[in-house]
């Protein structure tokens, strides 16, 4: 007979290892909150820097720093736009 042995190591321990990295919510479960040097640092370099350099510089993902400029109502600059398009051709 063909019986599943049954582990002594709980389910949560086998999927999460402890090698896993740790990720920066809150013990809320809530992402980490911009604060007022984070948005100012943003609005500062926001119009003339790609987003890449902005979320590595500010230690957060390209999609956060998209959405929080969004959500401010930062836009490029028209001479970043016309540097990018010039590049992109």
């Amino acid at each position: 007979m063909n019986r599943r042995r049954r582990s002594t190591v709980s389910r949560k321990t086998r999927r999460f290892p402890t090698s896993t990295p740790r990720r920066r919510y809150a013990t809320t479960g809530r992402m980490k909150s911009w604060s007022r040097e984070e948005i100012n640092t943003l609005r500062k370099i926001y119009r003339t820097n790609p987003n890449t350099f902005i979320a590595k510089k500010l230690g957060r993902s390209e999609g956060s720093v998209q959405y929080k400029a969004s959500s401010l109502g930062l836009k490029k600059s028209p001479s970043y736009l016309r540097q990018i398009r010039n590049n992109w051709a």
